[in-house]
């Protein structure tokens, strides 16, 4: 997935938890993770992966990691994850990626 494609979908998710919606459907958040992936070479699972975690009001944390996802050691990897992103760009671009979540979500954090 894009490195755009993924900060538009953590975004989503994040103003989905913090602005109920107005026409009565009402959604039952729970705590959940979002991990990120990076790639090597554009097509290697890469050491390193961010994962953020998603409260049900919105606030969110990320935790970073030198390994690949499925080699996190922490208990964060239990919590339910609502879904897992691969990014197309090297772990380099991991900083970016928060930054630029961080970015559309300043009154969040």
């Amino acid at each position: 997935m894009t490195f755009d494609g993924i900060v538009e979908n953590l975004l989503s998710e994040i103003k989905m938890r913090t602005h109920p919606r107005t026409d009565g459907i009402k959604y039952q958040f729970r705590e959940c993770t979002f991990p990120v992936t990076f790639t090597r070479d554009g097509y290697k699972e890469a050491d390193g992966c961010a994962i953020f975690l998603m409260e049900p009001d919105g606030k969110y944390s990320v935790k970073k990691f030198g390994t690949r996802y499925m080699d996190v050691d922490d208990p964060i990897r239990g919590i339910y994850h609502g879904a897992i992103f691969d990014c197309e760009e090297e772990p380099d671009k991991m900083d970016a990626l928060i930054e630029a979540v961080e970015k559309g979500t300043p009154e969040i954090k």
